[in-house]
């Protein structure tokens, strides 16, 4: 599916629906609309990432599970 922002309007839409950016240690990036959908992908507590956003707008996060290093900022 493709999705066309042709307009600013459009653009910040999309911003505002997707809270989070998400970049995978592939170099790979996703947006997000929240830290529970995070979570279910990367394997770090939304909590954990909470907290680490209060301090800042963005954050690294490291996966328990497998030592992947994760970037994360909130958008809006």
């Amino acid at each position: 599916m493709s999705i066309n922002l042709t307009t600013e309007i459009k653009m910040e839409k999309y911003i505002k629906k997707n809270n989070y950016l998400v970049i995978y240690p592939d170099t790979s990036m996703k947006l997000y609309t929240s830290l529970r959908k995070i979570e279910e992908d990367i394997l770090v507590h939304s909590s954990s990432i909470s907290k680490k956003l209060k301090e800042d707008d963005y954050c690294i996060c490291v996966s328990k599970g497998t030592n992947y290093v994760f970037y994360i900022k909130k958008l809006t």
